[in-house]
């Protein structure tokens, strides 16, 4: 299983720093867990704090950040993030989210870069 997040604009490349996602001060990311094995797995998604301002919470009326993935498949868990009002403009972050499956294999975390536009 992998873990990717999905956010539609994103920083020109190329140009100077910050590279990341260019978020507002509230912002949802779909974290999209893809399934490479043969049966279907429910996964807990989670996002350690971030820290400097910035929170990361499951959205409202998902409960527990869990999904049923099916076999050979993906699905997404959305997740709303908050730049709260003392977090500077185009300074790069990186929030990190992780997996765990169903039989409690860790599934490799994975990493955005954002930055409050």
């Amino acid at each position: 299983m992998i873990l990717h997040v999905r956010r539609a604009r994103r920083a020109g490349r190329g140009r100077a720093p910050p590279h990341g996602y260019r978020l507002g001060r509230r912002t949802r990311m779909t974290v999209d867990v893809y399934d490479f094995d043969y049966t279907v797995h429910r996964v807990t998604v989670s996002a350690p704090p971030v820290g400097d301002g910035w929170a990361v919470r499951a959205d409202r009326g998902q409960g527990r950040p869990c999904t049923s993935v099916p076999a050979g498949g993906r699905d997404g868990v959305n997740f709303t993030i908050v730049a709260g009002s003392s977090v500077p403009r185009r300074i790069d972050r990186r929030p990190a989210f992780r997996a765990t499956a169903d039989d409690h294999a860790e599934v490799p975390a994975t990493v955005a870069l954002i930055h409050r536009g």
